[in-house]
């Protein structure tokens, strides 16, 4: 999934850890064998190849991530939505092109994006669409984290962590403290930390354009795009996100950014044990907003 993957848990010796280890690097390669749109063997490739010509059979975790996928969409209102496929693809091409893409460019992809189209039916997958693509990237490596979390419990462990490109779970505590120390990064300074959270049975994941962007004619453009608009996220260094599981940190982190500050806060308020942090710019203006349960959650406020 091009990204790094950190493994980190207290184990009662290093025969285990390796075999928990090894399990949870056989499972990640299998989730990523299923979901990536870098493979073209792999069961996406084929799924965006032809769902939208005829319903394609596909293994139950595909299409229990897709429908885990869809109830994400409905809930957030679609600011989360796996059909961006078309649109992202556009935009990264306009990147590569180093020239904006046109009205036309963006109604056109709009118009072959929208989770609604997505159909499933027992172990099949098709598209109302035929031009429908999906992208998994917005919740893929969230969902990998949780998987590995749950073979580390089923071997009894109650202290680990597990790290998967900024996508973290935090299980249990260290030994010599009561909560894991994990620090959001400064959009503004690379390798600067920005604020320092102490998480005990908790998901994390930061979404923001100063790690991936599109640069056009020198300006960067967010990766974040809302699928109503077909426009990247502006204004908006960084969302980060503190939920019960690693799936819901990355799919909200995603769709918040989208949502903007004030939409957040309406949707935290009506969901319980989910924080939030923004990191703002209008200009040359920073602001941060942070929600209660995030600053609950801070080392110091």
């Amino acid at each position: 999934m091009g990204s790094s993957l950190e493994i980190m848990l207290y184990t009662e010796n290093e025969e285990l850890f390796y075999k928990i280890t090894d399990e949870s690097i056989e499972r990640a390669n299998k989730i990523d064998h299923l979901f990536s749109n870098y493979k073209d063997d792999s069961v996406l490739a084929k799924v965006n190849k032809d769902a939208g010509k005829t319903p394609i059979t596909v293994p139950a975790e595909f299409i229990d991530l897709a429908q885990a996928s869809i109830s994400y969409s409905q809930k957030t209102g679609g600011t989360f939505d796996i059909s961006v496929g078309n649109i992202f693809e556009l935009w990264k091409l306009s990147g590569k092109k180093k020239s904006l893409p046109s009205e036309n460019e963006i109604n056109l992809a709009l118009q072959c994006t929208g989770y609604k189209n997505i159909k499933l039916d027992g172990d099949k997958i098709s598209f109302i669409k035929n031009c429908i693509e999906l992208d998994f990237g917005a919740i893929g490596k969230g969902y990998v984290v949780d998987e590995i979390i749950k073979i580390a419990k089923s071997y009894g462990v109650k202290n680990g962590l597990i790290n998967f490109g900024g996508n973290i779970y935090a299980l249990g505590s260290p030994y010599d403290s009561d909560a894991w120390d994990v620090g959001i990064n400064d959009p503004a300074t690379p390798g600067s930390i920005i604020s320092d959270l102490s998480l005990k049975n908790y998901g994390t994941a930061t979404s923001g354009d100063y790690e991936k962007f599109f640069e056009i004619n020198g300006k960067k453009y967010s990766h974040i795009i809302d699928t109503q608009t077909g426009l990247p996220v502006k204004d908006i260094s960084s969302v980060t996100v503190i939920a019960k599981t690693a799936t819901d940190a990355d799919v909200y982190s995603t769709a918040f950014s989208v949502m903007g500050v004030e939409k957040t806060k309406e949707f935290i308020q009506k969901n319980e044990g989910i924080a939030v942090m923004f990191i703002s710019k209008e200009k040359d203006k920073t602001s941060i907003y942070k929600s209660d349960l995030f600053k609950e959650l801070e080392v110091s406020n």
